[in-house]
């Protein structure tokens, strides 16, 4: 199973364009020095299937089908081999825990190997009649398991919430996501290893109980967020972006944390999507109460439309007018740029694994890492709040 590699240096004499814009000129750069040599236009090879051509790049082509699972965002590649495949289809991949049920989401196409990380792995088969009975057991299969992981850790008195219940291709092994409300009272390590023991018992396949945070919460249950659509975790959304309180700043939001948080109760995800854009204009525009030129005039700015690209301005006669940018003599460039939302925030979480086999039961796990955060208290008018 591969997936693409993030890297910064693919050669000496080359590095990855910044933005579309900049690949663009780019391209238009080599081709003007190609005409002022005297080189050959045309016959590159660019559009050959069994070869790809790249600045400096002598990876040789690799070609990969681009697979989602129904638990992750995340695209990873695999050979088609011989199969037949097209966007939609769903296939037998191997993986970590075995063999797992994926869709796929990129047709065959080629790559460079250089771009792909990790060692790519062929495609076992479609998935035929049988295989789709044997997902639909094991989602029946996964409730049951929840119903039973609440019922053994209130028997046993342990503060957790059951979450989900992820059972293997073949219903070999389980993993049961749950979560600590009260993480003054984190069940102990000894504890957790007995309780897996009785589920795997219990459930007759291998067990292993997987604690996560509030964002894991929200995207393993689901649920509509506060444009009423379904959340971005549980539906399309990779990996968790990078937030903070700025860009609910940049996009002029309440800086109330209860006013711009999930149903996870942290910061929306949505708030890195079009940050990237209001940073932008707000270099390029002017700021609220400076003094500009106008084609009525100089006079104040008392308020700012950003995607609108409205300017409102107080003439020195007292009355007001809007202005587009351009008449302004403001250049905003708003291209086609793409946003970024790679980077994984990691969240306050205590990850601990406790694996058990059935029916011969062998305990193994880590010991929780400390998650706490020192947090840092401001202190008002009224004293600390």
């Amino acid at each position: 199973m591969a997936e693409p590699a993030i890297t910064t240096d693919l050669s000496s004499s080359w590095n990855p364009p910044a933005s579309l814009e900049h690949a663009r000129a780019m391209a238009r750069e080599r081709f003007r020095t190609r005409l002022q040599a005297g080189a050959e236009i045309g016959n590159c090879g660019c559009d050959s299937e069994s070869e790809i051509l790249g600045p400096d790049d002598t990876s040789r082509g690799e070609c990969v089908v681009g697979v989602r699972f129904p638990d992750s965002g995340r695209v990873y590649y695999f050979r088609p081999g011989d199969v037949d495949l097209q966007i939609g289809d769903w296939v037998v991949v191997p993986t970590g825990r075995g063999q797992e049920a994926a869709r796929v989401v990129i047709a065959p196409h080629q790559v460079r190997s250089s771009l792909l990380d990790g060692t790519l792995s062929d495609i076992v088969r479609l998935l035929d009649d049988s295989d789709a009975a044997r997902i639909d057991a094991n989602k029946r299969k996964a409730s049951e398991a929840v119903r039973v992981f609440g019922q053994r850790a209130r028997s046993k008195r342990v503060g957790l919430k059951p979450i989900a219940a992820d059972f293997s291709f073949d219903g070999s092994s389980v993993n049961l996501s749950y979560s600590v409300p009260d993480r003054e009272h984190t069940p102990d390590n000894a504890v957790l290893h007995d309780l897996a023991k009785q589920l795997a018992a219990e459930l007759s396949c291998r067990v292993e109980l997987k604690q996560v945070g509030p964002r894991d919460e929200a995207r393993l249950l689901g649920g509509l967020g506060r444009c009423g659509r379904t959340l971005c975790c549980s539906s399309w959304l990779p990996v968790f972006p990078e937030i903070s309180m700025n860009m609910a700043k940049n996009q002029e939001l309440p800086l109330n944390p209860s006013k711009v948080s999930g149903v996870c109760g942290r910061l929306l995800c949505c708030l890195s999507y079009e940050n990237e854009q209001y940073r932008r204009m707000k270099a390029v525009m002017p700021k609220l109460g400076q003094t500009i030129e106008t084609p009525n005039g100089a006079g104040q700015v008392i308020s700012l439309q950003l995607l609108k690209e409205l300017v409102t301005v107080r003439l020195q006669d007292a009355t007001e007018a809007t202005f587009r940018s351009d008449e302004l003599g403001l250049e905003v460039r708003m291209a086609n740029s793409t946003v970024e939302i790679g980077t994984k925030v990691e969240d306050e979480k205590v990850a601990l694994d406790v694996v058990v086999e059935s029916p011969d039961p062998t305990v193994g796990g880590e010991t929780p890492s400390s998650g706490r955060r020192r947090r840092r208290r401001r202190q008002g008018r009224g004293g600390e709040r």
